[in-house]
């Protein structure tokens, strides 16, 4: 567990993904976004959306025949991405992406 106030800070970039990628997947996107772009990985934050917002209660509700205005998504989402400014889109493997039209 990270404690103390030196692993908390505004988000630097919202990470925008696909749920099939794994952990690993994740770890490596972000790690090469920071060497490239010469950032320190301890001073990079990031907001990623299924931490911060429960996708799978949506996918929950609607099973159970609840309506879910796309408006609370949207607010949502529009507020973080405006807040913080910057996505990084994981698109792996960069070949053949995920999820990509």
């Amino acid at each position: 567990t990270l404690q103390g106030d030196e692993h908390v800070g505004p988000s630097s970039i919202m990470l925008s993904y696909a749920w099939k990628y794994t952990i690993g997947d994740i770890i490596d996107v972000l790690t090469n976004y920071c060497t490239t772009n010469n950032l320190n990985p301890k001073e990079v934050y990031v907001w990623i959306c299924c931490l911060c917002v429960n996708q799978h209660r949506v996918i929950e509700k609607k099973r159970n025949g609840e309506v879910v205005p796309f408006g609370e998504f949207e607010s949502v989402f529009s507020k973080r991405v405006t807040g913080i400014g910057h996505i990084l889109a994981m698109m792996a493997p960069w070949t053949k992406p995920e999820y990509l039209f």
